[in-house]
């Protein structure tokens, strides 16, 4: 649903400086390697830099619905030994670029972290949509789930969230239409060479 902001604009910035104070967003071409896990990002990182080949850098990938919210996920990226970003993992559906907020005091251990949300206005629907997300996360998490990856049970309370949720988005979209994405030839990352521009 959400796509990377089309500009870095102020409430952008503001936005990034709550997750990472004083951070920088900037874009970064997204390069997947074939057959990779889509949206597996620590796991296609990681074993792309086991391989020897450069290093995986921590931070958020900054997604946003225009006008409805703005969105940052705990992200890695993988970075060319020349210092080069790229982004490596298959996205679904296929984006030409993520913004991405670099967070040198973060670290990922295993476990599950959850996306931060924020609306951009005032609005009931939106908040609703927001909570049921929190809410969504926090049942996905509940004690041994945290640590758990893949296809995760669904609880009947999660269901229910799920529901109230798919429900506001319904009224979301059809107050404000869906992001446009960016028009996108899909091209792949030729290990352990530098990714293409």
């Amino acid at each position: 649903m959400a796509q990377p902001p089309k500009a870095i604009r102020s409430y952008v910035r503001r936005f990034c400086d709550r997750i990472v104070p004083g951070g920088s967003p900037f874009y970064v071409p997204v390069r997947p390697v074939p057959e990779a896990m889509p949206q597996d990002c620590f796991g296609v990182v990681s074993e792309y830099v086991a391989g020897g080949f450069g290093e995986q850098v921590i931070g958020w990938a900054i997604w946003e619905w225009p006008r409805v919210y703005i969105e940052a996920e705990f992200h890695a990226v993988w970075q060319h030994p020349v210092g080069r970003l790229v982004d490596i993992t298959p996205k679904m559906p296929p984006i030409p670029r993520i913004l991405f907020l670099p967070d040198p005091n973060r670290e990922y251990v295993g476990g599950q972290v959850e996306n931060v949300l924020q609306a951009r206005r005032r609005d009931p629907t939106i908040e609703r949509f927001i909570e049921r997300a929190h809410l969504i996360f926090l049942e996905r998490n509940k004690g041994e789930l945290a640590e758990k990856h893949g296809e995760i049970p669904v609880s009947e309370e999660s269901s229910r969230y799920q529901q109230d949720q798919a429900r506001a988005l319904d009224r979301l979209q059809q107050r404000f239409g869906e992001p446009t994405p960016e028009k996108f030839t899909p091209r792949t990352t030729n290990a352990p060479g530098l990714p293409e521009p």
